[in-house]
């Protein structure tokens, strides 16, 4: 069955997951991947789904479906993943004051380093002073974690980062 990437974000409200999946459901699709989250008061959803359908109905098959919900969507014929990689085996945490480009350093850091982000979440916490938040997991595959944070400290500048074990048993 060939893969699609399906994409959807609109206002936060009950109700967003059931009417998508539904949707696919009808159509024959299996969910193969997914993250879906709350971003800022939007609900956005990343799928990766295999499905018999025509991207182009699925897409206009979800977004009647979906429309009193005011869901913005789309639908894309993907190719294969990389399979066989190595799993993120590290949790790199980045706090300092909200600004422009912290994402970017730390990430540009972690590539020039050789490490895949598996994973990357932010938020900006509230406050007087906002702090802005990066939670990445990755694959440091054998780097030296201690190197990898003063990289990025000395890269992003005035934050604090931390690199952590990963876990694996949460999921």
């Amino acid at each position: 069955m060939p893969a699609m990437a399906v994409t959807a974000i609109g206002a936060d409200r009950p109700g967003i997951i059931a009417r998508v999946t539904g949707v696919l459901y009808e159509h024959g699709g299996n969910l193969t991947d997914s993250s879906m989250t709350i971003l800022g008061g939007h609900f956005a959803i990343m799928l990766l789904v295999e499905a018999e359908e025509d991207p182009a109905e699925l897409e206009r098959a979800l977004a009647e479906a979906t429309a009193d919900l005011g869901l913005f969507v789309r639908v894309s014929e993907v190719g294969e993943g990389r399979l066989g990689g190595t799993p993120a085996d590290h949790v790199v945490s980045v706090y300092g004051t909200d600004r422009p480009g912290i994402v970017h350093k730390a990430a540009s850091t972690l590539a020039d380093a050789g490490v895949n982000v598996t994973d990357l979440t932010t938020q900006v916490l509230g406050g007087e002073e906002p702090v802005y938040a990066c939670v990445m997991e990755v694959d440091l595959s054998g780097a030296d974690p201690t190197a990898i944070a003063e990289a990025i400290k000395q890269r992003v500048g005035g934050v604090e980062v931390s690199i952590h074990p990963l876990d694996i048993e949460t999921l």
